[in-house]
């Protein structure tokens, strides 16, 4: 276990299982990977028709989510792990968890840092409401990832996704935020692994030896 840091994964633990226990030993972290979420619901910040076109609206739970997590979940996973006081926290979320991932940091200092893969910040409204968010004095760290292949999507709204995260950049560095963006090769949930190696190296890396 890591002595005063956590990272916490919103992600489908069935393609994590393998990597983990590697990936503890590497990093020289605690990671644990948060599972059983309702992905179009409880991830979402407020309610918004559902996309493609035809699928159920989303429910815009977030906030109900947010407060499970940090005065809940969280507390009793630590607790559990002997930690006396708060770690050093990390959040990565990928497609709606990034986006539930970036909503939460911009409202609270639970988690120092955050890693957004291929975030989902094409839903409606979200680039306005950055956009109008504070972020003075963040000291933590924010890492950012897309695939190429995103933002030529077939569907219209999922093809803004590269103009809505190069705004949200744009937003954060302009507040001083320190923000990394990196593209990489595939589409939306392609090559899992690789992604999360680099948003750790990313967001890890004054702690590795």
């Amino acid at each position: 276990m890591g002595s005063d840091k956590v990272v916490y994964v919103l992600y489908p633990m069935d393609s994590l299982e393998n990597w983990i226990t590697a990936a503890i030993a590497k990093y020289k972290t605690t990671i644990v990977v948060i599972t059983g979420v309702d992905w179009d619901n409880d991830l979402t910040p407020w309610p918004a028709p559902g996309i493609p076109k035809g699928s159920p609206k989303f429910e815009g739970h977030g906030a109900f989510f947010q407060k499970e997590l940090t005065e809940t979940v969280i507390p009793d996973i630590e607790r559990r792990m002997g930690f006396h006081t708060p770690p050093e926290r990390t959040l990565v979320g990928v497609s709606l968890s990034g986006l539930f991932t970036l909503w939460q940091w911009a409202q609270s200092t639970f988690f120092r840092n955050i890693a957004t893969l291929s975030g989902s910040f094409w839903y409606q409204g979200f680039v306005e409401w950055i956009g109008k968010q504070s972020f003075a004095g963040k000291t933590g760290r924010c890492f950012m990832l897309l695939g190429e292949a995103e933002p030529h999507s077939t569907n219209p709204v999922f093809a803004t996704v590269g103009k809505c995260t190069e705004y949200i950049v744009g937003c954060l560095r302009r507040q001083h935020v320190s923000v990394s963006l990196k593209m990489v090769k595939g589409n939306h949930y392609q090559y899992p692994i690789e992604r999360l190696e680099m948003a750790l190296s990313n967001l890890l890396s004054d702690d590795m030896i």
